[in-house]
């Protein structure tokens, strides 16, 4: 890890404006279900829909956790407005109980009066997945994101979350998890490092099947420390977006990390100039469209707007 090149995570912040919007996200985390020690996870869920002049049809696609049939649905979204639900998974698709990860994306056919293109069918998606416990609902922000990791011999990039904490004495304990939008499985392998950067784990390999969402728990303790993911995909058609969630037991508050892509020396400044600002696979309209043929659609389901 010590020999990439920490900096070009950086420059994925320089983007314009205009680019942080998109048609088509990754929200990597959903759930409705019991946690350790009396908790209880909800995942609400915000669509925005900045258009000024027309409704947006969005397409939410349910992947559960470790494989099985997913889930389909529709929301309507008014023009400059919020669709808006506080226990998504049961709210959208009736889920008791269930985790995984939510493909949620515009398409040109379920908008046929809408121009044909990313701006007019852009919007803006985000969750809370928080424990919903007496003493307070505490909670921690699941952004939509769209860059993600393939195949690391071929494409060089890893990705990275730090200032990690699993330390069962003082009640923190460190989840970590991805989801894969290819058809097949990948392996997900994780480099875990202490504060000072030592190895304390190297090459720890897990399955994620395809079109599927997985979370372990991390493997070893450390304090502050860093998870570093890599891919490997034989079919190199995968693209998978890795995550850590921190919990403090005692009180049940979470943090989550995105993990940031990081790129070696080489992909950077190889043979055939890179540009940084572009690291990382960006899931496209097409990936989705196929994610959601896979499930089973349940029509449209109305949230109310804010």
């Amino acid at each position: 890890m010590l020999k990439k090149l920490g900096l070009a995570c950086l420059f994925l912040l320089a983007l314009p404006v205009a680019a942080q919007i998109n048609d088509t996200y990754i929200i990597p985390a959903a759930a409705n279900s019991q946690g350790l020690f009396g908790t209880r996870w909800m995942t609400q869920l915000s669509i925005f829909n900045p258009q000024l002049d027309h409704t947006l049809k969005v397409s939410v696609t349910y992947l559960p956790t470790d494989g099985g049939k997913g889930l389909e649905a529709l929301v309507t979204v008014p023009a400059n407005s919020v669709a808006f639900a506080d226990n998504s998974l049961l709210e959208v698709f009736g889920l008791t109980n269930g985790s995984g990860a939510l493909v949620v994306a515009t398409f040109p056919e379920d908008n046929p009066g809408v121009p044909d293109d990313v701006v007019s069918r852009a919007f803006l998606v985000t969750t809370n997945t928080f424990n919903n416990s007496p003493s307070g609902t505490y909670g921690s922000t699941v952004p939509g994101i769209w860059s993600g990791l393939q195949d690391y011999a071929t494409d060089g990039i890893s990705a990275i979350a730090h200032g990690v904490r699993n330390i069962a004495k003082f009640g923190w304990r460190t989840n970590f998890g991805a989801v894969n939008l290819g058809s097949s499985a990948v392996t997900l392998r994780i480099n875990v490092y202490d504060a000072k950067g030592n190895t304390i784990l190297k090459n720890q390999a897990y399955t994620v099947l395809g079109q599927a969402h997985m979370q372990r728990g991390l493997p070893v303790e450390v304090d502050h420390g860093s998870v570093e993911f890599f891919v490997d995909d034989p079919t190199k058609n995968s693209v998978v977006f890795a995550y850590t969630s921190s919990i403090d037991q005692f009180s049940g508050d979470p943090t989550y990390q995105s993990a940031a892509l990081l790129a070696t020396g080489k992909t950077l400044f190889g043979k055939k100039p890179v540009d940084i600002s572009a690291l990382g696979t960006k899931i496209s309209n097409e990936q989705a469209r196929i994610a959601r043929q896979s499930a089973t659609s349940i029509g449209e389901v109305y949230l109310g707007t804010k």
